[in-house]
């Protein structure tokens, strides 16, 4: 996983080591007694940090939107306007999260195995730190003018869209695929 800086400690060192497991096994394909053994603690030290699978799952998840979350604040605080907080943002995405496609893969599919309650606390916080805000990236450059009136819910699924085709870009082409994802974004691929 791209995005890096887990918690401190032991309990850090166990999110950074199940999240690559999670991704290797999946989670069906991986059980604590393994999470234990790779990390190196016991099974009673794993279930101190962590109630059951789940939790530590869900840790994970929690864990990996918290910092894609900061990613999206550090673009919303450029100056500039709509564009310049997208191009910061579509920097920040495949600059920090770039081979991450698996990690996204495996929360998509797997995510359907966490209880109701889990899968709630999941949504609500994708939406709070990742989704909502990049929302109100774009309803702001709406209501100053800078963009023409559209639905920013459906914008920023179309956004996110094209960045997350971007997830693979080697570093040193980073800065040419933001430009064209951006320009693809706000003026569309017609000839001017």
């Amino acid at each position: 996983m791209a995005v890096n800086g887990t918690g401190e400690g032991l309990k850090g060192r166990i999110l950074d080591e199940a999240a690559a497991l999670f991704v290797t096994h999946g989670y069906h394909g991986l059980s604590m007694r393994q999470i234990a053994e790779t990390v190196g603690v016991s099974k009673a030290g794993l279930y101190y940090h962590f109630e059951d699978k789940e939790a530590l799952f869900l840790a994970i998840l929690l864990h990996h939107i918290a910092r894609v979350g900061e990613l999206v604040d550090e673009a919303r605080s450029e100056a500039g306007g709509a564009r310049a907080q997208v191009r910061r943002l579509l920097t920040q995405i495949l600059s920090h999260m770039r081979g991450s496609q698996r990690f996204i893969r495996l929360a998509e599919q797997d995510a359907a195995s966490l209880s109701p309650e889990s899968l709630q606390r999941m949504h609500a916080a994708y939406r709070q730190r990742f989704t909502g805000p990049i929302e109100a990236i774009l309803a702001e450059g709406v209501e100053s003018g800078e963009l023409r009136r559209l639905d920013p819910g459906q914008a920023t699924w179309l956004l996110l869209g094209m960045a997350l085709s971007g997830l693979s870009t080697p570093a040193d082409k980073v800065d040419e695929a933001v430009a064209l994802i951006e320009g693809v974004f706000f003026e569309g691929v017609l000839a001017r």
